[in-house]
């Protein structure tokens, strides 16, 4: 018996295993809904060793995460550098009219 022959036997058999994977996926509405907030993005910092194990102790005296302790310092650096963020995208909105 061919590999054709035996590839298209298995597609054309019914039953069970093939509602289970050729069957497409149905929207049941169940489960968690989906949120309003912002999702958080995976990312690559790299951070010196000792640089982390710090944080990592502090976190953990404070009872937080190191995601929680890098997501408190990366906003507080952005709202300490408000202005440069408006001057940023002042710059970049008048690129896309043709300006600068």
């Amino acid at each position: 018996m061919s590999m054709e022959t035996r590839e298209a036997k298995r597609t054309r058999r019914g039953g069970v295993v093939a509602s289970i994977l050729y069957a497409e996926p149905e929207k049941s509405g169940r489960g968690r809904p989906k949120s309003a907030q912002e999702t958080k993005r995976r990312i690559t910092l790299s951070v010196l060793p000792s640089l982390y194990a710090d944080v990592q102790k502090i976190a953990f005296v404070e009872h937080r995460s190191v995601s929680e302790v890098f997501a408190a310092c990366m906003t507080q650096y952005v709202q300490e550098n408000y202005e440069k963020l408006h001057q940023y995208d002042a710059a970049h909105s008048d690129k896309g009219r043709g300006i600068g």
